[in-house]
């Protein structure tokens, strides 16, 4: 039997398999903060178990598990990272968030989505490798942890230990409906600008020097001198939004110090550095008019923007055998959030995004996932590992 024959055959008699390891991993409650991932890493190191799949496991914290997984060996390798963290449930559920429910076709509960889904698919689409495929190359089956909040003790923390050396990665934390492949993503900064003033009394103003106000005087310079652009095809403009401002004790007390923290995502070709530098002038030029006045920089994150090469081998595949399983074409797009492509193209992988799923129920109550559409996303997967890797 050819063996993309083989693999289609494979994927569909394990469907329940598909929807069993779902379930399971729902119900490992994974919410970060504060993370717990060895409860999900738990489930997802049974199921390597059952199709003899290699794997280990590092912690870069007491709880906070990054699973891996490894099918073939020697070659180039290819990174599949599924996260094991959900954001909380909430509230307004109308199934419980961590028992799973499937009605109509969907599977419901925290991280159905975002990422368990994509996880168990992934890990799905590995034990068909490990079955029906003698790759030429590696494939890692990723379960990491602390997606969510940063990535510091999940992939980030596996990059900078060198736990983990792909030559590619699909990172499965985009929705998309299989319908669009991330190539490009905005550079972001966080910052938070502290202005120092003199307290004084709230009955003698003139006595202090007033931080909040100094602050705004500021901010005000920030938003209508605008934001340093170049077109980008995939990607809106530079923006910067005032997300977070802080300052006083009471009414009647002349404030000593206030602080903002601004988000600014930025395009590929410019660096945190310079919207850093920008600011920096903009606060000495307002110190220049408000002489008593004092600012103090702190970045709170730094992200790079991100870029790959839209004609490399990756990418072809995946558009190459989405459109013959599916019949739809994956289009290039960029994004203005973030996910760990980040990490792992600023080390040089050449990685995109690359999802079932609609993005908009991610982190949202009721938080489901189509169940053909994951059977689907397994079996491409699976392809376009044996594509990009060859066989023997």
């Amino acid at each position: 039997m050819e063996l993309e024959t083989l693999i289609g055959h494979w994927i569909e008699k394990r469907r329940p398999l598909l929807v069993e390891l779902l379930s399971d991993l729902i119900r490992a409650r994974t919410e970060n903060p504060p993370g717990n991932e060895a409860e999900a890493a738990k489930v997802l190191a049974a199921f390597f178990d059952r199709f003899e799949i290699p794997h280990e496991s590092f912690a870069a914290a007491p709880g906070r598990t990054n699973l891996i997984g490894r099918v073939g060996s020697g070659g180039k390798t290819l990174l599949l990272p599924g996260h094991l963290d959900t954001v909380p449930a909430g509230d307004g559920w109308s199934y419980p968030p961590f028992e799973p429910t499937i009605v109509d076709g969907r599977m419901y509960g925290r991280g159905a989505i975002d990422d368990k889904g994509p996880m168990a698919a992934i890990a799905l689409a590995g034990a068909c490798l490990r079955e029906c495929a003698d790759l030429t190359g590696t494939v890692l089956l990723a379960g990491v942890a602390d997606e969510e909040t940063g990535s510091a003790l999940g992939l980030e923390w596996l990059m900078q230990q060198k736990l983990i050396r792909p030559d590619y990665a699909i990172v499965p934390d985009i929705g998309g409906e299989m319908e669009e492949i991330d190539v490009a993503e905005k550079g972001l900064l966080h910052v938070k600008v502290i202005s120092h003033g003199r307290q004084a009394h709230g009955s003698t103003p003139h006595r202090g020097v007033n931080a909040i106000w100094n602050l705004i005087a500021l901010l005000e310079r920030v938003r209508a001198a605008g934001l340093p652009a170049v077109p980008h095809d995939l990607l809106s403009p530079p923006t910067c939004n005032l997300g977070m401002i802080n300052g006083g004790h009471a009414p009647n007390v002349v404030p000593g110090i206030a602080s903002a923290v601004l988000d600014f995502r930025f395009l590929p070709g410019q660096t945190a550095e310079q919207y850093l530098a920008c600011l920096r002038e903009l606060a000495d030029a307002t110190a220049r008019d408000l002489p008593e006045a004092r600012f103090e920089m702190e970045t709170l994150s730094a992200l790079p923007a991100t870029e790959v090469a839209r004609d490399n081998p990756l990418v072809r595949i995946i558009q190459e055998t989405t459109l013959a399983a599916t019949g739809r074409p994956a289009s290039l797009m960029g994004m203005s959030g973030a996910t760990v492509t980040k990490q792992l193209v600023s080390r040089g992988v050449v990685a995109v995004g690359f999802s079932a799923g609609d993005v908009k129920l991610a982190h949202m109550t009721d938080e489901y996932v189509e169940l053909e559409e994951l059977v689907q996303f397994a079996r491409v997967i699976t392809l376009v590992a044996v594509r990009l890797l060859g066989t023997k």
